[in-house]
């Protein structure tokens, strides 16, 4: 929508026309023109960028004893468009005076913070456009400031290809974009920049030492030797029997202390049967596992608790008859 046009002065200005040149400025683009001499702005760009009622500025620019003075308006023909539009434009050396007018308490709170911004930096990167060919914005890098981390790009590409790998210049910026987390390198921060070298050159240094170890081990071909087979980890601490005997945990838990600390009494029952496993049989079997033939050992504990079992179902018996008679119960 192309700016009102003014009502009292509309005959008294000529609108003239200039072909502009667009300057970026955080990612909105300010036309710009040189006439006769003389830079001018086009006002209702920069109070669409910030986020200004246009047709409030143009009013406050119209009161304004000065800059209703120097405004002009401007057919311009902006890039990919056919048609020209009419724009009203103040000279760049009176744009920081209507910048700098402008109450930032009075704006919506949306439009004060980038308004500060612009104030802050706006006129100064207009100005160097046009008065030393360039701005430059200190918080990105340029192309000298990347030319290392180019280098050291195409270094990694070149050696990723060297191995065989799908490796181009293009894809390795990719990988160094994906890896700050940006579109287009030409948004790096000069932090940035350098995180971005440490990254690549430590990517160099790895894809380096993979071709000196694929070289030497070329080279010499020796015949790998076979490892002994992995010790097993075998820890069976006094805490691990009740652990894995719930009988035993059982009636530790409820047994009468000892006149000796930390002694606890090993009763028949908690030597066999199916309800007391044996931490010695678990030993033997890890040994097992890892390739030792404890087959005798393994005969021996069986043959115990099989014993063990017996002569305690003997007991067992001979305290059932002798309840039978009355007399004192047999105890173990």
């Amino acid at each position: 929508m192309a700016d009102p046009l003014p009502s009292k002065r509309s005959s008294t200005m000529t609108a003239l026309t200039a072909t502009p040149v667009s300057i970026d400025f955080h990612g909105a683009r300010i036309p710009t023109f040189n006439v006769e001499g003389v830079i001018r702005v086009a006002m209702k760009p920069i109070c669409d960028a910030i986020g200004l009622q246009w047709e409030a500025q143009f009013k406050r620019i119209k009161r304004h004893p000065v800059l209703s003075t120097c405004m002009s308006m401007m057919d311009i023909q902006l890039p990919g468009q056919q048609q020209r539009r009419r724009f009203i434009t103040l000279p760049l050396n009176k744009l920081n005076g209507w910048l700098f007018g402008i109450d930032t308490s009075r704006v919506k709170p949306a439009a004060r913070e980038r308004l500060v911004e612009y104030q802050a930096e706006c006129f100064e990167v207009l100005n160097d456009y046009w008065q030393h060919g360039g701005a430059e914005n200190p918080r990105f890098t340029t192309i000298d400031d990347r030319k290392p981390l180019n280098r050291a790009v195409r270094t990694l590409a070149n050696l990723r290809s060297a191995q065989g790998e799908s490796a181009d210049y293009a894809g390795m910026w990719k990988l160094v974009n994906g890896y700050l987390g940006l579109a287009h390198i030409e948004d790096a921060t000069p932090a940035q920049v350098d995180r971005a070298m440490v990254f690549v050159q430590e990517s160099i240094e790895r894809e380096t030492q993979k071709i000196i170890e694929g070289d030497y081990l070329a080279r010499q071909a020796l015949p790998v030797e076979p490892q002994p087979p992995a010790q097993p980890a075998i820890h069976y601490p006094m805490s691990a029997w009740p652990e894995i005997n719930q009988q035993l945990a059982h009636d530790w838990a409820n047994d009468l202390p000892t006149a000796y600390p930390n002694r606890h009494w090993v009763k028949a029952r908690h030597l066999h049967g199916e309800s007391a496993p044996s931490p010695t049989l678990r030993l033997l079997g890890q040994l097992k596992n890892a390739g030792f033939d404890v087959s005798c050992c393994e005969a021996e504990v069986l043959a115990m608790r099989h014993h063990i079992g017996q002569a305690d179902s003997t007991r067992q018996e001979v305290e059932r008859l002798m309840a039978r008679t009355h007399s004192l119960p047999v105890t173990a």
